[in-house]
């Protein structure tokens, strides 16, 4: 697997993956070091640097946490590294449209498991493609609910905060 490490205004990016399509993105972290040491934790030491590596999403992704609306990351997923009911919510999910949330409930209904609010709040826990799968935007009916990205449910804040700005 490749990966490529870059600053964003918010802080180091990563992003690892085969070809053209990405398998795993770190959110901001505080150093380059922080972020290998995510991507080897998710993907395995089996890793090779390339600073080529998905250009036109390294460049949206900095567009992003500099406030750039971003509706089109231009790249496919890895969905075979997750089981069925995780790839039919997650791919539900990255139809969420930027600066707009539904909730866990939502997607339970739209992947035909109504009732499911919590097993999707599991499938979630699984994503390895923040951002591009926007698994932020998945709110609780009263509140923000979970994020298990570095940063909680503070870093899930600022993005739909962030979001919610520039999308108006």
């Amino acid at each position: 697997m490749r990966y490529s490490v870059f600053e964003t205004a918010w802080g180091w990016v990563g992003l690892a993956g085969h070809s053209a399509r990405i398998s795993f993105l770190v959110l901001p972290l505080p150093s380059p070091e922080a972020v290998v040491t995510q991507i080897i934790e998710k993907t395995g030491p089996d890793l090779v640097r390339d600073q080529g590596l998905f250009v036109s999403v390294t460049e949206k992704v900095e567009g992003y946490f500099a406030g750039t609306v971003v509706e089109d990351w231009g790249i496919q997923v890895d969905f075979s590294l997750y089981p069925e009911f995780t790839r039919r919510v997650l791919q539900q999910v990255s139809c969420i449209p930027y600066g707009q949330t539904r909730t866990y409930s939502d997607i339970a209904r739209a992947v035909g498991q109504p009732g499911a609010a919590r097993a999707v709040g599991q499938a979630l826990k699984r994503n390895l493609c923040p951002l591009i799968i926007p698994c932020h935007r998945v709110v609780a009916r009263h509140g923000f609910g979970g994020f298990t990205a570095p940063g909680g449910v503070e870093l899930k804040k600022r993005l739909l905060e962030m979001e919610r700005a520039t999308a108006r």
